[in-house]
């Protein structure tokens, strides 16, 4: 009696399902790093050596204040007009009712914009603020 041999394939590691969720994870990080940056003006945020870093900060409404006082909500310039700065404001608070504001503002901003700005919030019931500052590593130049 002949007995055949099975013939046994050789183990082989499929590339075409790793190619594809590489090129979907690549998607996936560029669309979320785009969104990241967005949010944010190129500031120059003060040095603060007491400073920490929350663990509520994301999900915030950003509002970033220039040096020559030009008010951006998020990424949306609205040079000095407080009454746009009052409607978007108005408009995310109807989505969330609880309201929390990132408030960065360049070091050489004037108290007094940052103050206008503090009582547009005040004024639509938000008090819950964090200031953006720059922690100092240990051995940095300051």
């Amino acid at each position: 009696m002949k007995i055949r041999s099975v013939q046994v394939e050789d183990a082989a590691f499929q590339m075409a399902p790793m190619i594809d969720m590489v090129f979907l994870l690549l998607v996936f990080f560029m669309c979320a790093s785009h969104l990241s940056v967005i949010q944010n003006v190129p500031l120059e945020i003060p040095w603060a050596k007491k400073a920490k870093v929350p663990k509520e900060r994301p999900g915030r409404f950003i509002v970033n204040i220039t040096k020559d006082g030009a008010i951006h909500a998020g990424n949306v310039p609205l040079g000095d007009d407080m009454k746009k700065l009052k409607e978007m404001v108005k408009a995310e608070k109807a989505i969330v009712p609880d309201l929390k504001i990132y408030l960065r503002a360049d070091k050489e901003t004037k108290h007094r914009d940052v103050k206008k700005v503090m009582g547009i919030m005040a004024e639509m019931g938000i008090d819950d603020f964090i200031f953006g500052a720059f922690l100092p590593q240990e051995g940095a130049i300051q």
